[in-house]
């Protein structure tokens, strides 16, 4: 799929993402209930669906390559 075909993640996804990347207990809670983060961080249909389909093994190797490099 062409990258510019793909849809801008909303403000409050971004948003969400990056607070989960800084707060462990955000995090956690957004693995444990995702749809209960999506309605807290007013998340569209779309990205609420998407981000249970979130695989937290790979979102904390990411996490800890962006912190380490």
């Amino acid at each position: 799929m062409d990258s510019d075909a793909r849809p801008k993640p909303s403000r409050e996804l971004t948003e969400l993402l990056s607070k989960a990347l800084l707060d462990e207990q955000l995090c956690d809670r957004l693995f444990a209930d995702p749809e209960a983060i999506a309605r807290a961080f007013n998340l569209p249909p779309a990205e609420a669906q998407a981000i249970k389909l979130l695989d937290r093994r790979k979102f904390e190797t990411t996490v800890a390559q962006l912190r380490w490099g």
